[in-house]
């Protein structure tokens, strides 16, 4: 018997493609380094109610505080993050429109547990393949009966408390020079 020690990440990869998901936190984050970076980080998790594969898989989904050099006026309404990204996130997680919100984590306690269509492709970032949240849209399944998996290879445990491992590439980042994106 004859084999090779592969370590990369895209056998790991969730296939491109659209995945109805639940969201189970969205909350402000950093990385972990000697300029930390702050990011909103939504963790979601592939329904087990709706017939797809890869069901109870985690999906990270970061989105960026922008560079001030950037932003445009409707991004310093969102902190510097990108307004288009956070609207189109509340939008298609059905929040009411007009509703006021003091903060992203505010915002993300209302995200927690609503349902959403999200669009996966992979990426390429330094000469790794990762998968990457492109689009959020309106769930096609409105009903939502997903239950949190307790037990198994892929561990869902209840929403609440519960903050997400973050991925290999926020430990990465030192700078604002190494974020993925302008």
């Amino acid at each position: 018997m004859a084999f090779t020690t592969d370590y990369t990440t895209e056998n790991n990869l969730l296939p491109e493609g659209q995945y109805e998901c639940i969201i189970k936190s969205a909350y402000l984050n950093a990385t972990n380094s000697q300029h930390p970076t702050e990011y909103f980080s939504i963790c979601l998790i592939v329904r087990n109610d709706v017939a797809q594969r890869y069901q109870n898989k985690n999906i990270f989904h970061a989105i960026w505080r922008r560079k001030p050099e950037n932003r445009t006026d409707d991004d310093n309404k969102v902190d510097g993050f990108s307004y288009k990204q956070i609207m189109s996130l509340a939008q298609a997680a059905g929040l009411p429109k007009g509703k006021s919100y003091e903060t992203l984590d505010d915002l993300g306690k209302d995200l927690v547990g609503k349902c959403i269509l999200v669009t996966i492709e992979h990426d390429t970032y330094n000469n790794e393949k990762r998968e990457k949240v492109k689009w959020t849209n309106e769930t096609k399944f409105k009903d939502c009966k997903h239950v949190f998996a307790e037990n198994n290879s892929n561990p869902t445990p209840s929403i609440q408390n519960q903050q997400p491992v973050v991925e290999d590439i926020l430990d990465e980042i030192t700078s604002d020079d190494d974020l993925p994106f302008d």
